[in-house]
C-alpha cells in the first residue's frame, strides 16, 4: 500500500514509517510537509491513500481536502484525516468537507501498527466510499 502523509511534523511521519515497519514490507510512505509538497508529489504519483493532518502551514487540512475533492483527478482518492484533535467539530467538518475517515494520531507504535493494519485490511471500495457517521472515525 502506497500511503502518501502530509504533515508539519515530521517526527509523526516516522513514526508511522516505524510502525509500517513493524507490520512488513507491505507499506510505502512518503512524505509532505505542506500542501505544496503534497501538491507536487500527488502530480507526479498517485497514492493509494493520503493521511492528512489538520493543522500544517501554507493551507490546512481542509483547505487541502477542499481542493482537492474540487479535482476530478483525486475526487475520488481516499484521503484519511490523520489528527491529534478530538474535537467533534474537526470530525464533522471533515467528514461534511469529503474525508474517507478520520484518524486520532494513537499514542503508542503498537496502536500506529494496528491501524495500519485495519486500513490496510480494507478494500479498495471501503476505502474510497464514504462511511457513515458512525463508522468515520477509526480508532
Amino acid at each position: 500500500m502506497k500511503i502518501l502523509m502530509a504533515d508539519d511534523d515530521k517526527d509523526d511521519f516516522l513514526i508511522l514509517q516505524q510502525a509500517a515497519q513493524k507490520i512488513g514490507d507491505s507499506f510505502t510512505i512518503t512524505y509532505a510537509a505542506n500542501w505544496m509538497e503534497l501538491w507536487r508529489l500527488l502530480v507526479k504519483s498517485t497514492p493509494d491513500i493520503v493521511f492528512l493532518d489538520l493543522n500544517m502551514p501554507v493551507k490546512d487540512g481542509f483547505e487541502c481536502l477542499e481542493t482537492l475533492r474540487a479535482d476530478r483527478k483525486f475526487a475520488k482518492l481516499p484521503i484519511v484525516i490523520y489528527s491529534t484533535s478530538l474535537s467533534r467539530t474537526d470530525i464533522d467538518k471533515a467528514y461534511d468537507k469529503g474525508a474517507n475517515y478520520f484518524i486520532v494520531k494513537p499514542n503508542s507504535l503498537e496502536d500506529i501498527s494496528n491501524i495500519l493494519k485495519k486500513v490496510s485490511s480494507m478494500s479498495e471500495e471501503a476505502l474510497s466510499s464514504i462511511p457513515s457517521r458512525e463508522e468515520f472515525v477509526i480508532i
